[in-house]
């Protein structure tokens, strides 16, 4: 079990490795050969290579489950050799089911060595209370599905309720009662939002409503997201946002090259906004 919050643990990593990347480990097979060996040898090597520039790692369950058990297995060594790498550890799993059904997915991912998780919110709070539960026992961090970074995202996440606002909005409002038991004064919460850098427009709002949330930002790179756009996210906090980055940074000639570069910029932007 962790010893101090999540948030606790962000700020500290944040402020000691100077930086606010996650290291999106997304091995695809049409790019990686070798089945589940070869995308835990892969993410092996770009771990190596990239992560004294991150600050935590999100392996992407759905490049690992595709080879069942094997996967499974896969997916677990790799987030190990993210833990031991000093890097926080995101399961990008992205559930959410009835509640008798997330507390079974809140074991199976908020322990030794992930850090948190991603949690789709669409069935309300009664499906998201075990998660709650679980990662306030055990220190652990959870970000919930706001506003995604996909295109198809306003189809759903944009349209108007009947009070004007859209949907997201009135998400970011649990997102903010459901931190509240997890905020610590200056470090804010460890209940984050999942907010896609795609939609720069939409995060000065959404930082309003979720003063006191971490920020996940997908979306950079290869989806078109400029991290020049973001700096409303960090509300005056350093580790108020990290900056996701995966096909841009794992497929690079050079991935520490690439997330150097990309933790320099986004650094400076937080500097800029500070």
């Amino acid at each position: 079990m962790s010893t101090s919050p999540f948030c606790t643990r962000l700020a500290q990593r944040v402020a000691s490795r100077g930086s606010q990347i996650v290291l999106g480990l997304d091995p695809d097979p049409a790019r990686v050969d070798g089945g589940a060996v070869g995308a835990r040898d892969f993410c092996a090597d770009v771990i190596a290579k990239a992560a004294e520039h991150c600050v935590a790692a999100k392996p992407q369950l759905a490049c690992f489950e595709r080879f069942g058990a094997d996967g499974w297995q896969a997916f677990e060594e790799v987030s190990q050799a993210a833990a031991d790498a000093g890097l926080l550890v995101i399961a990008d799993a992205k559930r959410g089911d009835v509640d008798a059904t997330t507390r079974h997915y809140a074991a199976a991912f908020l322990r030794d060595p992930i850090d948190a998780l991603t949690v789709n919110p669409m069935l309300g709070t009664d499906s998201v209370t075990p998660f709650l539960e679980a990662a306030a026992h055990g220190g652990r961090g959870l970000f919930v599905l706001v506003r995604t970074s996909n295109p198809g995202a306003a189809e759903l996440e944009d349209l108007e309720m009947a009070d004007g606002r859209p949907w997201h909005e009135a998400v970011a409002d649990r997102v903010r009662q459901w931190g509240r038991t997890t905020t610590v004064p200056g470090q804010g919460s460890s209940i984050g939002a999942v907010v896609g850098a795609t939609v720069p427009e939409r995060i000065h709002r959404l930082r309003e409503l979720m003063p006191d949330q971490p920020f996940l930002l997908p979306g950079v790179g290869a989806q078109g997201g400029d991290p020049a756009e973001l700096g409303p996210a960090f509300a005056g906090r350093a580790h108020g946002a990290l900056v996701s980055a995966s096909r841009s940074v794992i497929y690079a000639d050079d991935p520490a090259q690439a997330a150097r570069d990309l933790r320099n910029m986004v650094w400076n932007i937080w500097e800029e906004h500070r």
